[in-house]
């Protein structure tokens, strides 16, 4: 076996054990259900971060080592894998960016105050039903 195709196999086996293996950690620190709080939402966002990096990372350096070493078809396998990676990875990095705290979503806007009750004021008519 070629030098290019053990390095290539070696970087897919870390995405392909890595990448699960850090969105479950991430989940177990971020998961919540509706009466609880997270254990730790920011190692949660921290670890979901990683995951996206290594889901485009590994494919992508395996891709260039194919490349470099003239595997073609181990190549462009991992180039799909590489573009996976980051349709994934594009899909995780705003909810961890928000679970850091890096990116925060405004608050939603206050409700306007309805006013029930007309108040008159001094120096002016009185647009007040009845008065």
């Amino acid at each position: 076996m070629r030098p290019a195709a053990g390095w290539m196999t070696g970087l897919l086996i870390v995405w392909l054990v890595g990448a699960p293996m850090l969105f479950v950690v991430a989940l177990s620190c971020s998961f919540r259900l509706p009466d609880t709080e997270a254990k730790d939402p920011v190692r949660g966002g921290w670890f979901l971060l990683a995951c996206a990096v290594l889901l485009v990372v590994a494919p992508l350096a395996a891709t260039l080592i194919g490349v470099a070493g003239r595997r073609r078809i181990y190549a462009s396998v991992c180039a799909v894998l590489t573009l996976g990676g980051l349709v994934l990875g594009g899909l995780m990095t705003p909810v961890a960016l928000d679970e850091i705290g890096v990116v925060r979503r405004p608050p939603p806007p206050a409700p306007t105050p309805t006013i029930s009750q007309c108040v008159e004021r001094s120096g002016g008519d009185t647009r007040c039903p009845g008065g």
